[in-house]
C-alpha cells in the first residue's frame, strides 16, 4: 500500500522522481486534473497530481528505501553522538582532587569545537558547492557516510540512481552536521550536569600563554553577554578568576586554592550557560537556518525533475482551443420557426446542459470553448428520467445546451427539449451541437443540417442554435 504525499518533502521529491520515470499522463487527463483543482499554483497541483498517481508504481517507493537507510543512520549515529559527548564530559570533568579540572580545556571543547564548527558551515553556505566541497572533509560526518553505504541496510539503494544534485546534497549534509553537532554538545552539557550534582568539582584555569586574570575576565564577560544581564551570577567576577588561577609548577596547589575550594565550583554556571547558549541554541538557530535552506533548495530541485515542466504546461493549458478573433454568429435557420438569440460572444448562461457528456467532459468543453455558466449539469446517458426531470424542474434564465453533432437527435432527446421549453422559468434555450474532441469540437455540415432539420419541428420562440 502506497502512502499519500500531500506536502513538499524529501519523500515527495524521490516519489515524483521515479512516478515521472514511468507515466506522465495525457494532455487532456492533466489539463482536466488541473481544471478540478480548486488551488491552481503550480507545487499545490504537483503535490494532488502525484498523490493521485502515485499508485502507478508498482514496484517499491525508491523513498522508502531511502529514508529507512537515513532514519537507521540518524538513529544509530545520533544515539553516538550523544553518547561520544556525554563521556567526552565525563572525561573532561573527571577529578581527583590533587588539581582543579581546568577551564580552558572545557571551553575550548564546549565552545570553541562548536563555534569553529559552525562556521565552516556558514563558509560552506556562502561559497556554494565548492566550499561545501573543501570543508565536508573537516567532519567525521563525511567520512562516516562513507563506511555507512557498505553496510547492510544501504546495499539496497542506488545511490547513483537518486535524483540529488550537488547542490541538494549540500543541503542534506549540512542539515545532519548541526543535529550531530547539536548532540554531541548535549551530552557534554548532560555530563556537566551530572557530574555537578554527583561530586564536588573545583575548576580553575591555567595556560602557558602570558594571560593576566583581569584580562581573562573580561574575555568571559564578553562570552557571557547574552545571559549577563538577567543571570549576574553566571558571570565569573574577577576574584574568582584571580582566585582560581593556578601553576604547574611543584606537586602541590597554591594554599590559598585549598583554603578556597568551596568557591571554585561556582564555575559550573558560567560553564553550563556557555554550553547551553553557543554549542546548543546557536546550533539549534544554524539548523534552522540549514533547513530553510533545504527547503528552499528542494522547492526548486522539484520543478528542475526531468518532465516536471512539460506536465506544468499541460495544467496550464487548455486540451482545445476554438476560440476565435471574430464575434460568436448564429446560423441562419428558419426564423420564423426557431428563434435566434443575441449574437454576443460574452453572453453569460446560467445553466450549460451536455446531453450524453460526463461531467468530465463538459468541464474539459467548458475549458476550451470558455463560455461563462454559474452551473453545468449532464443529462441523459446514464441518467434516468427521474433525474433529468429534477435537473429540468431547477432550470432558469438562460440555457445552453451542448449536443454531439454526429449523434442524430434521437425521440429521448427531443422529450427532454420539449420539457425544458416547457419550463415557464426558463428564458431561452440555445442548441449547441459539438463535434469531437479530436477535431476540436468543429462539426461538418452534414451532421449539422441534419440536427437543423430536426429541430426546425419545435415550435418556440425560446429555441436558438449557436455554431461554436
Amino acid at each position: 500500500m502506497q502512502h499519500k504525499t500531500t506536502q513538499l518533502s524529501l519523500k515527495s521529491y524521490l516519489d515524483l522522481h521515479q512516478l515521472l520515470t514511468t507515466y506522465r499522463g495525457s494532455h487532456e487527463e492533466n489539463r482536466l486534473f488541473a481544471i478540478s483543482q480548486k488551488n491552481q499554483k503550480p507545487l499545490a497541483l504537483l503535490l494532488e497530481w502525484l498523490q493521485k498517481n502515485l499508485y502507478r508504481i508498482t514496484t517499491s517507493l525508491d523513498s522508502n528505501k531511502y529514508l529507512h537507510y537515513l532514519t537507521l543512520f540518524s538513529s544509530l549515529f545520533g544515539f553516538l553522538a550523544l553518547m561520544l559527548g556525554f563521556l567526552t564530559g565525563f572525561a573532561l570533568l573527571s577529578y581527583s582532587g590533587s588539581e582543579p579540572v581546568n577551564v580552558i580545556y572545557l571551553l575550548l571543547v564546549m565552545v570553541g569545537l562548536p563555534l569553529l564548527s559552525m562556521l565552516l558551515s556558514l563558509l560552506s553556505m556562502l561559497l556554494g558547492n565548492i566550499g561545501v566541497k573543501i570543508f565536508s572533509h573537516f567532519s567525521p560526518l563525511y567520512y562516516l557516510e562513507k563506511v555507512v553505504k557498505y553496510l547492510p541496510f544501504a546495499k539496497n539503494i542506488e545511490f547513483s540512481s537518486l535524483p540529488f544534485s550537488t547542490g541538494l546534497s549540500k543541503w542534506i549534509f549540512l542539515q545532519r552536521v548541526q543535529i550531530f553537532s547539536f548532540l554531541f554538545s548535549l551530552g557534554l552539557f548532560l555530563a556537566l550536569i551530572l557530574m555537578i550534582i554527583s561530586k564536588d568539582i573545583a575548576f580553575g584555569w591555567s595556560t602557558t600563554l602570558q594571560v593576566d586574570a583581569k584580562s581573562f575576565q573580561s574575555l568571559l564577560s564578553t562570552l557571557s553577554l547574552p545571559w549577563r544581564e538577567f543571570l549576574p551570577s553566571a558571570v565569573p567576577s574577577l576574584e574568582l578568576v584571580d582566585l582560581s588561577h593556578y601553576f604547574r609548577l611543584g606537586k602541590h596547589l597554591d594554599t590559598n586554592m585549598i583554603h578556597n575550594a568551596d568557591k571554585l565550583g561556582a564555575w559550573w554556571k558560567f560553564l553550563a550557560m556557555a554550553t547551553f547558549t553557543y554549542a546548543l541554541g546557536l546550533r539549534l538557530i544554524f539548523w534552522l537556518v540549514t533547513h530553510y535552506g533545504f527547503k528552499r533548495q528542494l522547492k526548486k530541485e522539484f520543478f528542475l525533475l526531468d518532465g516536471v515542466s512539460t506536465l506544468i504546461k499541460e495544467f496550464q493549458t487548455p486540451f482545445v482551443s476554438t476560440k476565435s478573433h471574430k464575434d460568436e454568429k448564429h446560423l441562419k435557420i428558419n426564423e420564423e420557426i426557431i428563434h435566434n438569440v443575441d449574437e454576443n460572444l460574452v453572453k453569460e448562461y446560467q445553466v450549460i446542459l451536455g446531453w450524453n457528456f460526463t461531467d468530465e467532459q463538459l468541464l474539459l468543453i467548458e475549458d476550451s470553448l470558455v463560455v461563462n455558466a454559474k452551473r453545468r449539469e449532464s443529462v441523459g446517458g446514464k441518467n434516468s428520467l427521474l433525474e433529468d426531470n429534477k435537473i429540468i424542474d431547477t432550470l432558469k434564465g438562460d440555457v445552453l445546451l451542448y449536443v454531439k453533432a454526429w449523434e442524430p437527435p434521437t425521440m429521448d432527446f427531443m422529450d427532454l427539449l420539449e420539457d425544458i421549453l416547457d419550463n415557464s422559468s426558463i428564458k431561452s434555450v440555445d442548441i449547441a451541437p459539438l463535434g469531437t474532441v479530436e477535431n476540436n469540437y468543429k462539426k461538418n455540415k452534414e451532421d449539422m443540417s441534419i440536427w437543423l432539420r430536426k429541430l426546425e419541428s419545435v415550435n418556440s420562440d425560446k429555441l436558438g442554435v449557436v455554431d461554436v
